[in-house]
């Protein structure tokens, strides 16, 4: 392959990732928002679904007052009993920047609703085996929800161009009124417009060139024949 063929090509991509990256950075925007019903839809997927002796059945989640409730319901089997509950536990956002994703930790985890052998439990009904039940389950579903929810990204990045500025730009990530709110630097997205815009004009002069000089490379293939 000459050198003006790989100089044709090299021109062809960076001038596609070039055009690319910057109308994205023109016309993108600095945040990520997730409604509740998003953010349940993706922890709800493959459900339901066994983690450590707790299967997961379906996970409601409610966003207001800057903060994030999720109610989770699940059963197990404690003490030889059959056992179904409805959680509650408070959500906290966490970015894993090695895997490039976020997740949920679940935080002040309680158990509201108990039922032991199809049989609702309510306050101290169930004399001793229902507190112990109740008791032990704390701590199962405690494990299996935190070990569900590791498992389990709201938002990943792509590993495509875009998700690559994305990943270096992201500055925080919050819950803000009824939404989950991902903030990107203003900076950050700057200095990749730049880039973007100074590829694109290395671009227009090595087009130039190799317009202007046709035969640039070839000259060396014919020498190399001659020869």
């Amino acid at each position: 392959m000459s050198k003006r063929r790989i100089a044709w090509i090299a021109v062809a991509l960076v001038g596609l990732l070039s055009a690319a990256g910057l109308v994205w950075s023109m016309f993108g925007s600095d945040r990520l928002t997730f409604t509740a019903a998003e953010l349940q839809s993706r922890l709800n997927q493959q459900l339901p679904r066994t983690v450590r002796d707790v299967t997961i059945e379906r996970v409601n989640v409610a966003l207001a007052d800057n903060r994030l409730a999720l109610r989770i319901a699940l059963q197990a089997r404690v003490l030889q009993q059959p056992v179904s509950a409805t959680v509650s536990a408070r959500g906290v956002p966490r970015y894993a920047a090695d895997q490039a994703a976020m997740y949920f930790d679940a935080d002040d985890i309680k158990i509201e609703q108990l039922a032991i052998a199809g049989r609702t439990v309510v306050g101290q009904e169930g004399g001793r085996l229902g507190n112990t039940v109740r008791s032990t389950l704390q701590g199962v579903a405690e494990s299996g929800i935190k070990a569900y929810l590791a498992t389990r990204p709201v938002y990943r990045f792509k590993d495509d161009f875009k998700g690559v500025v994305l990943k270096a730009a992201l500055v925080n990530v919050a819950i803000e009124q009824n939404t989950l709110a991902v903030t990107f630097s203003l900076w950050n997205l700057t200095v990749a417009t730049g880039v973007f815009v100074l590829g694109l004009i290395i671009l227009v002069l090595v087009i130039y060139w190799l317009v202007r000089h046709p035969r640039w490379g070839l000259d060396i293939i014919d020498a190399a024949v001659n020869g």
